[in-house]
């Protein structure tokens, strides 16, 4: 005798499972687009060399920036959301927009430049891109940034995080001891001048063998000076705050001061979701 069935399934997904078909998903999207797009970090890293396996809870995407938005707008469209953001994420992330999707444990962080390199994006994207590199994630073949490429975007994303989590710290310090040979330390060299982060990186690069002197342009440059004040910080919450002051108007201020030290319940609730929305 027939009998009801209900066709409806859920898949709950892995962390690694999300990873890998959400990073394979970005590209197939961007590549129907004629967007260039690459994955940077992700397990890529992991089979240069250049720091241990691990799971992350972002696939992040680097996109080349007159297509950023057009990417952004295309993966709206296909049912993820933006992520909200407190007033504070508003005014200083520059550089990246997340995405989320309900049954979905990963984000999709897609970015149209990379904090640390100091030269035009476009002008980085281009470079990077010359560095691409493939890589098979869920029955497709991926692009992503080769040894000398990742080994740069992983020094500027451990630094700016190493004072708050050791794990950061490890990561830069494995990729210090990673085994490079003259060429690719040559090659370390030329992509971190063409990118500008010789400035950045001088004390990583100098480590792993890569002894050359930033440019006048790269050391004048004020994006130079947020650079060192934003890792001296360790991308501490309290350097964002002062940082979008300094960047206000004298009429803005009052207001800024006032959610810095009385934040609104949406943005208590973004920074801390688990908290019991009550008056108090």
């Amino acid at each position: 005798m027939p009998t009801d069935v209900s066709t409806d399934a859920t898949v709950l997904l892995r962390l690694d499972e999300a990873d890998e078909l959400a990073a394979a998903w970005v590209c197939a999207l961007a590549e129907r687009r004629g967007i260039r797009a690459l994955l940077i970090k992700g397990p890529a890293l992991h089979l240069h060399g250049l720091r241990e396996e691990r799971v992350s809870a972002d696939v992040d995407v680097l996109v080349e920036p007159s297509r950023f938005e057009e990417l952004c707008e295309a993966i709206v469209e296909s049912g993820w959301a933006t992520r909200p953001s407190g007033l504070i994420g508003e005014l200083t992330t520059l550089h990246s927009t997340t995405f989320m999707r309900d049954g979905w444990p990963c984000n999709l962080d897609v970015h149209s430049f990379f904090p640390g390199f100091l030269t035009d994006p476009a002008h980085v994207f281009k470079s990077l891109w010359r560095h691409r590199w493939t890589i098979p994630l869920a029955h497709r073949n991926c692009l992503t940034l080769d040894k000398v490429a990742g080994a740069l975007v992983l020094g500027l994303h451990s630094m700016r995080g190493t004072t708050m989590q050791a794990r950061h710290a490890e990561e830069l310090e494995q990729l210090i001891r990673t085994p490079f040979t003259a060429d690719e330390r040559t090659d370390l060299g030329s992509l971190a001048r063409e990118t500008g982060c010789l400035a950045t990186l001088e004390i990583v690069l100098r480590r792993i063998g890569v002894d050359l002197e930033p440019s006048a342009a790269e050391l004048a440059s004020p994006d130079l000076r947020e650079w060192r004040e934003l890792v001296s910080a360790g991308s501490h919450g309290s350097y964002f705050w002062l940082r979008a002051l300094r960047k206000s108007r004298w009429h803005d201020r009052p207001r800024l001061l006032w959610r810095a030290f009385w934040p609104s319940r949406r943005d208590l609730l973004i920074a801390r979701p688990e908290t019991v929305d009550t008056l108090r």
